[in-house]
């Protein structure tokens, strides 16, 4: 995972890796039948705990407690690997893979239609963009952390998290009123698309 996670596919070395869990490439390719089989064994461990994480409680708690969990959950070192795993992929070219298991939807995705049914967000949203939008409050820092760095002038890393979830906590809020927010017609549900 860690190997996969700091180099990509294509850098990862099967020397490393074997060195690294003191097996040996024929014990490697035995189980796994190539670096490709490792690979995608790493991803689908990876992709379902990324998936349990996200779909536990998803439609009957608070969206805002949800959201907040995200970003806590998005700070362990787990996660902060599986972040980079997903960039060499996007990288790599591999970005039409999802990061959850095939034939699922995401947790998020859920929760926020669930908290839009129970009338705590406005129900008019596009629930997809929205998703989109605190999917990138909680992963940005971890994924550019040059750029969150710069953006933030250097912000400390507990005033950052502390931050982020005030900016949370005010977004829930101000989408619990409906029409509080003027979206462009191409973010509206069934809006204008862009050309």
């Amino acid at each position: 995972m860690r190997e996969f996670a700091k180099y990509g596919f294509a850098g990862a070395r099967v020397e490393r890796i074997v060195s690294r869990a003191d097996v040996s490439p024929r014990s490697l390719y035995y189980h796994f039948g190539s670096k490709r089989g490792l690979y995608d064994a790493v991803r689908e461990r990876l992709s379902s705990q990324h998936f349990e994480d996200f779909v536990r409680g998803v439609t009957d708690e608070p969206l805002v407690d949800r959201l907040l969990a995200n970003i806590d959950v998005a700070m362990t070192p787990r996660w902060q690997t599986w972040a980079r795993l997903l960039m060499w992929e996007a990288l790599d070219g591999g970005a039409g893979s999802a990061p959850y298991p095939e034939g699922t939807v995401p947790g998020d995705l859920l929760a926020i239609r669930a908290a839009q049914e129970r009338g705590e967000i406005d129900p008019d949203l596009d629930p997809h963009v929205l998703t989109l939008t605190f999917v990138a409050i909680t992963f940005w820092p971890t994924m550019f952390p040059q750029s969150t760095k710069r953006l933030t002038q250097g912000m400390a890393k507990d005033e950052l998290l502390q931050a982020r979830k005030e900016i949370v906590l005010a977004l829930v809020r101000g989408l619990g009123e409906p029409g509080s927010l003027e979206l462009p017609a191409a973010l509206a549900p069934g809006g204008e698309q862009p050309r």
